[in-house]
C-alpha cells in the first residue's frame, strides 16, 4: 500500500522479542504498557500488572538491565498494579524508533512471550521502522494502514472531571500552578492513575488535532 509522504501510517506489530524480560515463563498474566518517555539513553515506563506477575517481573527486569530504579508501585484495582520505573535502553529498540521517528505510542500488551506494539509513524520513516522490527523481533507480524482517527474527541465522564479540574488548578498553565501529586490528592486518585489518565486524555486530544489539521 502506498502512503501520501507526511501523513501518519498506523503500524500494528506483533511477535517474540527474543532475550526481552517479557518472554519470561514465570509472567502469567497479561502486561498493558500504560506510557513510556525516552530520557537521553533510558527509558521511563509505566505497566499495568497483575498483582501476582510483581516479584517474578521486577525479578527479570532488575536482571535484564544494568540500570533499573523502581520508582513508584501502586495499587490500581483489587488485582492490578501500576509499576513506574526507570531502566537503560537498547541502541535499537521499539520504544527508541517511536521516538527518533517522531511516532506517536498508541499502546502496547505483553501477555505470554508475545508483544503487541500500537503506533503512528511518519509515512516517510516506515521503512527505517521496517528494518528496525526485523532486528528486533522474530515470528513478526506487521500490518499498516492509513490512519483514519475518531471524527471527535470522545472522554470518559472521569477523564472529563479530571480535565476541568486540572485546568481550573493550572496544571497545565506554565509554570504549573499546581504539581501531580496535589493534584491527585484533590481527586482522591494516586498519582500514577492520575498520570495515566492525563496521558489518555492528552493522545485523544493529540490524536483529534492531526484530524483536524489533514
Amino acid at each position: 500500500m502506498k502512503f501520501v509522504v507526511g501523513s501518519p501510517v498506523r503500524v500494528l506489530v506483533k511477535g517474540v522479542h527474543v532475550g526481552c524480560w517479557s518472554t519470561d515463563e514465570r509472567l502469567k498474566y497479561p502486561i498493558k504498557v500504560l506510557d513510556f518517555r525516552m530520557m537521553d539513553n533510558y527509558l521511563r515506563m509505566l505497566l499495568l500488572i497483575h498483582k501476582d506477575d510483581r516479584k517474578p517481573l521486577l525479578e527479570r527486569l532488575k536482571q535484564t538491565y544494568r540500570v533499573f530504579i523502581l520508582t513508584s508501585a501502586t495499587k490500581y484495582s483489587r488485582d492490578k498494579i501500576i509499576l513506574s520505573f526507570i531502566k537503560n535502553v537498547n541502541k535499537i529498540s521499539i520504544p527508541r524508533m517511536i521516538d527518533q521517528y517522531h511516532g506517536f505510542f498508541l499502546g502496547a500488551t505483553y501477555n505470554q512471550g508475545i508483544e503487541k506494539w500500537d503506533f503512528l509513524i511518519p509515512s516517510q520513516h516506515l521503512d527505517y521502522i521496517m528494518e528496525g522490527l526485523k532486528n528486533i523481533m522474530i515470528n513478526i507480524e506487521v500490518r499498516t494502514k492509513e490512519y483514519k482517527p475518531v471524527s471527535e474527541v470522545e472522554l470518559t465522564e472521569k477523564e472529563k472531571e479530571i480535565l476541568e479540574t486540572a485546568v481550573k488548578l493550572g496544571y497545565f498553565e506554565f509554570p504549573r500552578k499546581v504539581n501531580l501529586e496535589d493534584l491527585s490528592k484533590t481527586l482522591n486518585v494516586s498519582p500514577s492513575t492520575l498520570l495515566y489518565h492525563i496521558r489518555n486524555i492528552e493522545k485523544k486530544i493529540m490524536l483529534k488535532l492531526v484530524s483536524e489539521e489533514k
